[in-house]
C-alpha cells in the first residue's frame, strides 16, 4: 500500500530546526538558545510549538531549561537519549500504514536473521506463544488483550532470536506503537487466521528459510493486517 508523505507538524519543524542547529555546531554545549519569541518569529510559527519542542528536548536530555534564565545546550553526556526520544515522538504521530511499513521492514529482516541464529530455546518460546494464541482463539469470549499479548510475544521471541540487543530495543518501541492496531486487526478478522499466519512464520524460522521463502510468510501477515484495517474503516 502506497503511503503519501505526511505534512510536517509545527512541533516537528521546531524540533528539526533546533536539533539541526546543534548538530551543525551553530549551537554548542553551554550555549544559550534564543528565547521563545525570537525563535517563533524566526521560524514563522507561534510560541506554543516552540515551547513544546523545548520541553521535549529537555526530557531527551539535550537542553537544560533554567527558569528565569533561559534554555541552554547541555553537555555531550545528555545528547545520547535524543535520537530514541525523537524516534518515539515521531512514532506517536504516525499513521497505522506508516507504522506497519516500519514493522514490515523489521519483520522481513528479523525473520531471516532469526532463521539463521535461532536456538532450540528460541523455537520453544515461539511455539509457546502460538499454542497460547491457539487456545485463546478457539475459546468462546476469549480476552482480546490476552490474545494481543500472545501475538506480540511471538514477535518478541523472533526479535530475541536475532541475538541483537539493538534490534530488540528498537523493535519494542515499534511494537508498543502498533499494538492498538494489531488489537483492532484481531478483533475485526484476525481471530480465525491469527494462528495460521504465525505458524507460517514459525515454519520459515524452523526450516531456516531465507529469501523468498521467508518473506512469503511475512507478506501474508502484513497483507492480512492491512486488509483488516481497510475492513475496519469500511465498518465491515
Amino acid at each position: 500500500m502506497a503511503v503519501s508523505k505526511k505534512p510536517q507538524t509545527r512541533l516537528e519543524f521546531a524540533l528539526d530546526y533546533i536539533t539541526g542547529e546543534i548538530a551543525n555546531g551553530n549551537l554548542k554545549a553551554g550555549d544559550k538558545l534564543p528565547n521563545e519569541k525570537d525563535l517563533a518569529d524566526q521560524l514563522g510559527i507561534s510560541r506554543t510549538p516552540i515551547r513544546e519542542a523545548m520541553k521535549t528536548l529537555s526530557i531527551a536530555g539535550l537542553i537544560d531549561i533554567r527558569h528565569g534564565h533561559g534554555s541552554y545546550v547541555r553537555e555531550e553526556r545528555g545528547m545520547s537519549a535524543l535520537p530514541l526520544q525523537l524516534f518515539q515522538l515521531y512514532l506517536e504521530d504516525s499513521t497505522p500504514e506508516m507504522l506497519m511499513e516500519l514493522r514490515d521492514i523489521f519483520d522481513r529482516n528479523c525473520t531471516e536473521l532469526a532463521a539463521v541464529r535461532r536456538s532450540d530455546g528460541d523455537l520453544a518460546a515461539m511455539r509457546e506463544c502460538i499454542e497460547r494464541l491457539k487456545k485463546l482463539t478457539s475459546a468462546k469470549n476469549a480476552d482480546l488483550d490476552e490474545m494481543l499479548k500472545a501475538d506480540l510475544d511471538f514477535h518478541r521471541a523472533i526479535y530475541a532470536a536475532t541475538g541483537n540487543k539493538l534490534i530488540i530495543t528498537v523493535a519494542e518501541f515499534v511494537l508498543d506503537m502498533v499494538a492498538p492496531w494489531v488489537k483492532k486487526s484481531l478483533d475485526v478478522s484476525g481471530r480465525v487466521q491469527a494462528v495460521a499466519l504465525h505458524e507460517q512464520m514459525y515454519q520459515a524460522i524452523l526450516n531456516r528459510d531465507v529469501g523468498n521463502e521467508s518473506r512469503t510468510s511475512v507478506n501474508a501477515n502484513m497483507t492480512h493486517f492491512l486488509k483488516s484495517l481497510e475492513d475496519e474503516k469500511k465498518g465491515t
